[in-house]
């Protein structure tokens, strides 16, 4: 055969290896959804909810065949080019189409595989979250996952798989199965064999693509709604990673608002989210906010200590299992006993920055977009700034972190925002004269060193002090300091159930944990020795849940995503609070809540949150994962639904469904609401002068 004849058979056998190569791949695909269930499928799944299973697989299997027809149409429809084609047009189509194949299939083995190690930290497909990796300090994350994963061995089983896709596509692509003419078929069957495959490729991606398989799902699986895990089964974390990248490219300006209907009419989520309540209809939208009086009405003799303790990864589901036997708290646990511990508590995002900025600007956390800190508007300040409230009664202003100040723009955005002083590592290592190589880890100074300048700096105050301490132990890659002892840690059985053997990571994870409540005790030991913890107003929380790779079940929602909301008062404060620890709320809720604990809410209070310490008002938490929580139960935001659940108890556990008296409509809305009133105020003018 010459170069210029014309190969007829390399057409048919074109269309026969691409339909080959999608079959194989999402049987592929599969096994890796089967993996995925099995590692993080709660017990009651296999009990409860068995029977969902084929539908969500089914349902899977579509989403991952959009993915292949969408990936496999590119060389389908350079077929249309290679008719009537010879032998070296045919050898260059070959080597680039293997390619294609080789390079393509190496990515999408790549995104399943760490879509299951994104899942066990974060308890989602990969989402926004996945770009944290970038804006926080990229050097530190990847070296905190080289001692956290075994990197070597997932490179090493990286390049024996991508060798083995190597060797599979050289032989699909092989030039002998193309290139011969033992099979003449006839030109025009060719054309009709090439159109048919073209006509039906099309076709099926157009549909596939078109259809939204999501909302089909949950209406055939009405029973699963409420039951977040099997509701992701069938997501395809490379459809997930495409619209992450997608929602960050295309963020603008009102895009939130424009979301859920409120950017030609804002007004109209003034109204909604004050539930009507004597909001202005004009002005700027921080002073269209009703003012807020909450009562009981708090009296102080003089203006107490404020300290806001975010403590990073601080849990509430790992305190369920607190025993003599598993302390985790330590010298912390009597001060989680005397004070007003708020269960129902939700942090306004699950990474850090969302949580702490949306906790500093009393302000929920618009999901999916950029931190404040770091986008265009970084120099801008903003009215609910906890600095500037407390700062105009008086108060002076302090920022403690145990990481650089350098960190997400801080040194940059925090002084913008009325904080007088910023104290970070540098400060405290040359105070103290600290050698960073063994008093820091990966992400900052050990908390001791950290609460010791916040204890130091209380104690030589001459004036009233707001101040905010971030730790920063307690985060991957799980380091103590050299020469920590701890109390031996014996997990119940019932946690072990779950669990089943823990590995070094989660060991690790949990004696950061304990270390971190320990050197909380301490510090409040030391407060309460020196008086004080008498004149000081403190609440501490957590900014995320961790990701600890436990599975949680369907009554288990808030505590999926749930931190401590802890208060301790002053004695004279404490006997005029009011307290339910049953109340909900979320970070928005921290700052009012402490300045209306401090007395300095006479005048009232303007903002997005509300005090936990008053008991009237429809309080309410939000976590921006789509978590909702309010007095009779949880909402569940998708895309497509809104689910919602009641409390089965007086503490965490949920139900379904909510009775139909408990419609979660106004909860939704005004949660949507709040968002849009704070996309609105992110980029309004006026905001900066008010």
């Amino acid at each position: 055969m010459t170069e210029a004849s014309q190969p007829r058979n390399a057409i048919f056998v074109a269309i026969r290896r691409t339909w080959r190569l999608i079959a194989v791949l999402l049987l592929m695909m599969t096994l890796f959804r089967l993996v995925f269930v099995i590692q993080f499928a709660h017990p009651e799944v296999w009990s409860r909810f068995l029977g969902t299973l084929p539908m969500a697989f089914a349902f899977g299997a579509l989403h991952d065949l959009r993915i292949l027809l969408l990936f496999a149409l590119p060389p389908s429809l350079s077929l249309l080019w290679m008719r009537n084609r010879g032998r070296k047009r045919w050898r260059s189509w070959l080597r680039r189409t293997a390619t294609y194949w080789f390079v393509g299939i190496t990515a999408l083995l790549i995104i399943l595989a760490s879509d299951q190690i994104y899942f066990a930290h974060f308890r989602s497909h990969f989402n926004i979250l996945a770009f944290g990796a970038i804006d926080d300090d990229l050097g530190a994350v990847l070296r905190g996952a080289w001692r956290n994963y075994p990197l070597l061995l997932y490179i090493i089983v990286g390049l024996v798989g991508a060798a083995a896709v190597f060797k599979v596509i050289a032989t699909a692509f092989h030039i002998d199965d193309f290139l011969h003419d033992e099979v003449a078929p006839s030109a025009l069957a060719v054309d009709n064999s090439l159109n048919r495959h073209i006509v039906l490729h099309v076709l099926l991606a157009v549909a596939f693509c078109s259809t939204p398989l999501e909302p089909v799902f949950e209406r055939l699986q009405e029973d699963i709604r409420p039951t977040p895990f099997v509701r992701v089964v069938p997501g395809s974390p490379v459809e997930k990673l495409a619209e992450t990248v997608w929602k960050r490219i295309s963020e603008e300006r009102l895009s939130t608002a424009r979301r859920f209907g409120y950017d030609q009419d804002i007004q109209r989520a003034v109204v909604d989210f004050t539930l009507d309540q004597a909001a202005r209809d004009e002005g700027p939208i921080w002073q269209r906010l009703p003012i807020q009086h909450f009562s009981p009405k708090i009296q102080t003799e003089s203006p107490p200590h404020v300290v806001i303790v975010l403590m990073e990864s601080f849990s509430s589901y790992l305190l369920q299992y607190q025993s003599p036997e598993f302390n985790l708290l330590g010298n912390a646990a009597p001060y989680f006993e005397r004070g007003l511990n708020f269960e129902r508590f939700l942090p306004a995002d699950n990474i850090s920055a969302g949580s702490l900025l949306s906790l500093l600007l009393e302000m929920p956390y618009r999901p999916g977009t950029r931190q404040l800190s770091q986008n265009e508007l970084v120099d801008r300040s903003y009215p609910g700034s906890a600095a500037l409230l407390f700062g105009a009664a008086g108060y002076e202003t302090n920022f403690f972190y145990g990481g650089p100040k350098t960190w997400r723009n801080l040194d940059r955005f925090l002084p913008q925002q009325g904080f007088d002083r910023l104290i970070g590592q540098e400060e405290i290592t040359e105070q103290y004269q600290l050698d960073p190589r063994m008093d820091s880890g990966e992400w900052g100074l050990w908390d001791e060193h950290l609460f010791r300048a916040v204890k130091e700096h209380l104690a030589s105050a001459t004036s009233p002090q707001l101040v905010v301490l971030f730790t920063t132990t307690n985060h991957p890659p799980y380091e103590l300091p050299f020469g920590t002892e701890l109390p031996p840690l014996d997990p119940p059985q019932e946690l072990l159930k779950l669990t089943g053997k823990l590995d070094e990571t989660q060991w690790r994870q949990m004696r950061t944990y304990q270390y971190a409540c320990r050197q909380l005790g301490t510090w409040l030991d030391q407060l309460e020795q020196q008086d004080i913890l008498q004149n000081t107003v403190i609440g501490i929380t957590g900014d995320h849940a961790a990701g600890l790779r436990l599975p949680q079940s369907r009554s288990e929602l808030l505590m999926e995503r749930a931190v401590p909301f802890l208060v301790l008062l002053p004695t004279e404060i404490e006997a005029q609070a009011a307290y339910d620890p049953g109340m909900p709320g979320s970070h928005k809720d921290v700052v009012p809540t402490l300045y209306h604990a401090a007395g300095l809410a006479q005048g009232g209070y303007r903002g997005f949150g509300a005090s936990m310490l008053d008991l009237s008002g429809p309080h309410f938490g939000a976590n921006a994962s789509g978590l909702l929580i309010d007095h009779e139960g949880a909402v569940i935001l998708t895309a497509n639904t809104a689910v919602s659940m009641a409390w089965a108890d007086d503490r965490s556990l949920l139900v379904d469904p909510r009775v139909p008296a408990q419609d979660p409509q106004e909860l939704v809305r005004r949660y949507q609401a709040a968002l849009a009133l704070v996309d609105a105020l992110v980029y309004e003018e006026e905001s900066a002068e008010n």
